[in-house]
């Protein structure tokens, strides 16, 4: 995934995170993450992208298994998307 392709998808990723937690630390992350792409600081990007896959690594369990949740394929997908940034990263060093 390139950089304008997160930024399109950035309002359903911020949305799936933010009605989950509110977690001051997430909730951080995700607005550095628009103001990183804003200024196209494709550095920081990868650092705020990689910080929310780590998240959720240690969450999409807890997600998966919660009866309340509705929207648990849209987290998956949000998933599959911050990953996608990361491998894209990666292809490119």
């Amino acid at each position: 995934m390139n950089i304008e392709l997160l930024e399109i998808e950035l309002h359903g990723i911020s949305g799936t995170i933010t009605n989950y937690t509110r977690n001051p630390y997430i909730i951080g992350y995700i607005e550095s993450l628009k103001r990183f792409l804003h200024d196209h600081n494709e550095k920081m990007i990868y650092v705020i992208v990689e910080k929310l896959v780590n998240w959720y690594d240690k969450t999409i369990d807890e997600i998966m298994l919660n009866d309340y949740i509705s929207n648990k394929e849209d987290h998956l997908e949000t998933k599959k998307l911050l990953e996608s940034v990361l491998a894209n990263e990666l292809k490119q060093v």
